[in-house]
């Protein structure tokens, strides 16, 4: 019975010193494991592109620490986006993974990493410090959070496209100054809009370069693009005042393209303009009064929407692409009564005031001078006749010019319409 019981102890005591041995053993082998007495960030500033990722370099002590990504965290110290707390992330900046360093040559480098962080989709710019929190086990076996020294500025943009950034300027332009006898160079330049609709907010042009400019058109040879020293602005003139038009043809379109190259991404996008260069004369379809019909006030109305379409000043002419842009004003506008052959000795019987006028919009009862117009198809003259003429022939010309504030008060003014309307009238029993 001793000897069973004496048996029975030694078993125990031998479990237990088995046991306090492998504990031991454990204790010994979790004290030969690294651990990780700091991390330090290797960059101070990063870009990322929305929708994109990014690659932020570290290194942790010592060197044979292997992290993984289980125990890394993003802290967003601070950003405007979102107020965070200590080792938080926002929904912004996600880190996805953590990748061994290497070389140029592909050799890993012991104890650097890089740490992979996503930026979210979307059309915003954020400007984040980050730094990164490592969480492991210390030797009393608390779980504990380790931070970077160092942090990084993250900032993040909006990518490239082709309704990011416009050419500005006006679409129409009569192709030579009547005045000079010189050929019109209008002028168009880089704009940014809005990152989104409903946006305050504009596409930072600072993150895009111009790759090249060129023309392109069945008579872009007949034209000169000139690049301002700024780069990001051009002009576009006729090379002579013998520009070629076709049979018919009221205007030669030339189209502008811009190739940008987004700094972030590397990717290249074209930005596209047609600039509509016009004959400096039109004459309309023939107008018939009848004597039968003829008004009590001696007033009669000519619609000149589609007059002026044909020298270039339609609703696309007022195109503002920001609230500095100046619109085209109508400047100047003269009328002139001349006989049926072009003679300036017409019949007194056609004498009449003119007035280019507009309906006004919100009150179509109303006229308003138009000086400043931005739906020119609902344009009209008007003729305030002096007396009831008689039956015949005459022609009334206008002549007008818009231009853009900018430009009248240049050294070399410009204008950006300069044209002749001719209208024969015919007055008929």
């Amino acid at each position: 019975m001793k000897k069973r019981w004496f048996a029975f102890v030694g078993s125990l005591i031998g479990l237990v010193l088995l046991s306090g041995c492998q504990k031991m053993k454990d204790d010994i082998a979790q004290l030969k494991e690294p651990i990780p007495t700091g991390i330090v960030l290797l960059t101070s500033e990063v870009q990322v592109q929305n929708g994109t990722s990014v690659q932020i370099p570290f290194r942790v002590n010592p060197s044979n620490y292997v992290p993984t990504l289980e125990q890394l965290s993003l802290d967003v110290i601070s950003s405007q986006i979102t107020r965070v707390a200590y080792g938080t992330s926002i929904p912004e900046y996600t880190l996805v993974d953590i990748q061994p360093a290497k070389n140029s040559q592909g050799e890993v480098l012991d104890g650097q990493w890089v740490a992979i962080v996503e930026a979210t989709e979307g059309a915003y710019y954020g400007e984040a410090r980050l730094a990164l929190v490592l969480n492991y086990t210390d030797a009393q076996g608390e779980t504990v959070q380790m931070t970077s020294t160092s942090v990084a500025l993250l900032n993040s943009y909006v990518k490239l496209t082709s309704t990011s950034v416009a050419l500005n300027g006006p679409s129409a332009c009569t192709y030579l100054n009547t005045s000079t006898s010189l050929p019109i160079s209008t002028s168009t330049q880089l704009v940014a809009l809005p990152i989104s609709e409903g946006s305050s907010t504009l596409f930072d042009l600072t993150t895009v370069s111009v790759v090249s400019a060129q023309l392109s058109g069945p008579k872009a040879d007949q034209f000169t693009l000139q690049t301002d020293e700024s780069g990001q602005k051009w002009s576009v003139s006729a090379n002579s005042s013998a520009l070629e038009f076709g049979e018919g043809e009221q205007y030669v379109p030339v189209t502008l393209t811009v190739t940008l190259r987004d700094l972030i991404s590397g990717e290249e996008v074209p930005i596209t303009k047609t600039i509509r260069f016009y004959q400096t004369a039109y004459t309309a379809p023939a107008v018939e009064y009848k004597l039968s019909e003829w008004p009590a006030d001696n007033r009669q109305r000519i619609d000149m929407g589609a007059y002026l379409a044909e020298v270039g000043v339609t609703a696309e002419l007022f195109t503002r692409y920001s609230e500095q842009d100046y619109l085209p004003t109508i400047f100047r506008p003269t009328f002139s009564v001349m006989d049926a052959t072009g003679q300036t000795n017409a019949s007194s019987k056609y004498r009449a005031s003119f007035s280019l006028l507009n309906d006004v919009a919100d009150d179509p009862g109303e006229e308003s001078i138009s000086n400043v117009v931005i739906a020119p198809e609902t344009n009209y003259l008007q003729q305030r006749f002096y007396a009831k003429p008689v039956e015949g022939s005459y022609l009334v010309q206008v002549k007008l010019q818009y231009s853009r504030v900018e430009s009248i008060v240049s050294s070399n003014p410009q204008p950006t319409i300069q044209a002749a309307i001719t209208i024969p009238v015919n007055i008929l029993p």
